[in-house]
């Protein structure tokens, strides 16, 4: 929506400063992990992610697309640091693999599933060209399943730090 001089470097810059927010935030979330928990850190993540993702509806140059973008990759970063972490702490022993396993699919299949939504933002697109539909319904959705997915961890029990295995 912006019509960059170079769009294929903008991509690959956006792309670049997502992955580098995303490893820089993993690091320090698995410090945060053990002090102050997982749950508060899916919060933050949920929370980074809507908030980049509405900046993005609002993004009118090349810098504000790498700076919200960076947001929503620290959100990104914090939520598959804290998310690893929580399902370590509720697999049960002698099924961790098991559960470890449920896990990647689901956080790769979610991954797989959202390239089903193309059509759909093609389709909104080509509805009023030039208003850019699909684009907003992509960020907003994004914004609004985020702060969905704090309603699925309200029960979900949470530690400080791990525990320590009882000896043998």
């Amino acid at each position: 929506t912006l019509h960059p001089e170079n769009p294929l470097q903008l991509t690959g810059d956006l792309l670049a400063t997502i992955v580098l927010s995303i490893i820089a935030f993993s690091i320090l979330t698995g410090y945060l992990c053990d002090r102050i928990g997982r749950k508060p850190l899916h919060v933050a993540a949920a929370i980074l992610v809507a908030i980049g993702s509405v900046l993005m509806l609002q993004a009118r140059a090349a810098t504000e697309v790498l700076v919200y973008g960076s947001i929503i990759g620290a959100g990104i970063g914090v939520f598959i640091t804290a998310n690893w972490a929580l399902a370590n702490d509720l697999a049960p022993q002698g099924q961790a693999g098991k559960f470890l396993g449920l896990t990647n699919l689901a956080t790769a299949g979610s991954g797989a599933i959202s390239r089903l939504t193309g059509p759909g933002i093609d389709w909104l697109n080509a509805l009023r060209p030039g208003d850019n539909l699909g684009y907003d319904a992509l960020f907003i959705g994004a914004a609004v399943l985020a702060l969905l997915s704090l309603l699925a961890l309200r029960r979900i029990p949470d530690r400080v730090g791990r525990q320590a295995p009882a000896p043998v």
